[in-house]
Formats: C-alpha cells, structure tokens, sequence
C-alpha cells in the first residue's frame, strides 16, 4: 500500500474508454479518479504530462513505457486514451491533444500515428498534431509509413522506435527449420503497414532463394475474420507451405488465436513477428523485439526531450539491437515439430 501510495504522488493516470467520446467530453479536460497528493503536484506545476493514444488497449509496450518513466524521480501525468480500433474516435482524440496541450504524446503503432501527424507528403498543419512532441512506439516501418524520412536527424516533430527484427534476420531463422522452401503470408490490403512487411518479406525471401505465397484478406471484418482464416488454412494447404508467417498487423495480432488455430490445424506452424501470438496465442515460434523493453527503449526518448532538454531532431529512430527467440514448446508438441538444437541453445521456452 505505501509502494502504491508513493505511485499516486508521482503519477496520475487517466484512462478514458475506447467508446466514442462525446465532444464536450472530450473538451472538459476532466480527470477520472482523483488522488490528493497527486493533485497538489498539478497545483504546483511541477508535473510533465504525456498523453498516450492507444489503438487495441494497453499492451506490455505501454506497460514498459510508464514503468520507465515512473521509475525516474521527476513526476508525470499520463492521460491515457484507446481508440478502439476506431479511426472515428482517432479524430476526436487527436482534436482533444490539439486543444490540451500535452508536453509529449506518445503513439502506439503505425494507424495511430500516422492519424494523429500525417505523414511528410500528407499533413495539414490545421488537422495534424505540429507543435508537440510525439514519441511513436511498435512501428513497423516508420520510413515505409512516411511518418520519417530521416532515422538520424528526424526532421518533423516526431521520433520513436520500431519493434521489427530485420525481415533478413527473421527469415534466416525460418530456414533453421528443416524442410523450409516455401512460406505462406496472410495480410490486410487497407493496412500500409501489412503491405510493407509483405513487400519486405518478399524481397528477403527472394535473396534466401524461398518461395512466398501470400493471402489476402477480403476484408478486416472481426464478425468475418473465422470465415476469412478458413479460406486461408485451405489456401497454404493448397500451396504445400511449409510455414505460415504471421505480421505485426493489429487487426491479425487481434485474432491470433483462431488464425494460429487453424493454421495449426493444417499441420502447418505460424512464425510469428512478435511476441504476442506465441505466448498468449499459441504460435509456434518467433524472433521478436520484446513490447516491454522496445516501450522502455520509446520511454528513454521521452525522458530526454521531457527532462534533458534534447530537440526531437536529436533523438533518433531506433530499434532494439537484441531481440529474443521464442518457442512455444505447447504448439511443438501438437505439431509433432521440434526446433533444432541451433534454435534451443539460445531460445526462450515458454508453455502455455
């Protein structure tokens, strides 16, 4: 109780639903909950406020974020809002950032993102966030998006991390695996970020001498997605794929457990691009920059633009230099498929 009192003196944080705020909601600026101690810091002034814009709800990313800036001595406000997958509720929250004023904003993912600060050929000073910091966390291909187009010296008023192993490097530990000449992608047509890792994933299989065969998604309809997973579990098998490999989309990476399920079904095992599908999912394995320490990583560029004085210009784009092999021994097991000691030397082992 004392270690959550000391939480409370440092940090308020506010969680709106991922409903549809209502505009007058939205401009009210009211906190939700409330805390003395906390609140006489906002009274003195002597608190940074980070508004944190969220796409499917808190993830270990968000966790790794406020647990690193929490963990330095300076107090912080974080108001944090999910969208809801909903682009709809992305505008009323960009407006609401505009009309607050936060000190940073910090953004999850590539949809979110690109909502709330354009892109460098697409922005409109009138609509997108221009005079705050935004710390961008978990995109996949910032340069690909148009979010940046400078990693060293970003230009705009926006730096981040990206959370994706080199597509080379994921694709050489695909061909640890015995029997691996042809692999399977499923992916969103109206998410950039699905067709990039796509476009990347076909060219680093080209040079490893593989096959790729792809699947598109009719549509991201979450009342459809079992339909849409079936038609795909028939399609690699029609293929002879040795191997189904799962992007970072928000929309997949929701329905992890019934795409990996039917996957599995077919006798084929998901690699998947992070971390999620494989510990709470059941993916068979992946090479993954871990959410929590890429969120930590996002919380470092934060603190030196929050308390070290740094212009965004300074703070590059980055990604983590070490990233972690995870193999989901449940899903071996099932699939009667087990890694090679190459991979076991150095893997993580999780059971579900």
């Amino acid at each position: 109780m004392a270690r959550l009192n000391q939480v409370f003196k440092r940090v308020l944080m506010v969680f709106l639903s991922g409903w549809l705020l209502s505009g007058a909601a939205l401009a009210s600026g009211t906190q939700v909950g409330s805390n003395k101690e906390t609140l006489s810091f906002l009274e003195h002034g002597d608190v940074k406020q980070v508004y944190m814009v969220l796409w499917r709800g808190l993830t270990e990313a968000e966790r790794g974020f406020m647990d690193a800036l929490m963990a330095q001595p300076k107090p912080v406000e974080f108001i944090v809002r999910n969208a809801g997958k909903s682009h709809e509720q992305l505008a009323l929250i960009r407006d609401d950032i505009r009309l607050r004023k936060p000190d940073l904003v910090y953004s999850f993912g590539t949809t979110v993102t690109s909502a709330l600060v354009g892109t460098e050929s697409n922005f409109n000073p009138d609509l997108h966030v221009q005079s705050i910091p935004v710390i961008f966390n978990i995109v996949a291909d910032p340069k690909g998006a148009g979010i940046v187009n400078d990693y060293e010296h970003p230009q705009r008023n926006i730096t981040g991390t990206s959370h994706l192993v080199p597509m080379g490097t994921q694709v050489a530990a695909m061909q640890e695996l015995e029997g691996v000449k042809r692999i399977a992608v499923i992916f969103n047509p109206k998410e950039k970020n699905s067709m990039l890792q796509v476009q990347a994933l076909k060219d680093a299989s080209t040079a490893a001498g593989l096959e790729l065969v792809a699947f598109e998604l009719p549509n991201a309809n979450d009342a459809e997605a079992g339909a849409h997973f079936a038609a795909f579990a028939r399609y690699i098998k029609e293929q002879k794929a040795d191997i189904v490999y799962l992007p970072s989309d928000s929309f997949l990476i929701s329905h992890a457990k019934a795409l990996v399920n039917t996957s599995h079904g077919t006798g084929i095992p998901v690699f998947s691009a992070t971390e999620g599908p494989i510990r709470k999912s059941g993916a068979y394995m992946g090479l993954v920059s871990r959410y929590y320490n890429v969120g930590q990583f996002a919380a470092y560029k934060a603190q030196q633009v929050l308390f070290d004085g740094k212009a965004i210009a300074q703070i590059p784009v980055e990604t983590l230099k070490r990233f972690s092999f995870i193999v989901n021994m449940t899903a071996a097991k099932m699939l009667d498929r087990y890694p090679p000691v190459t991979i076991m030397q150095t893997a993580e082992v999780i059971k579900e």
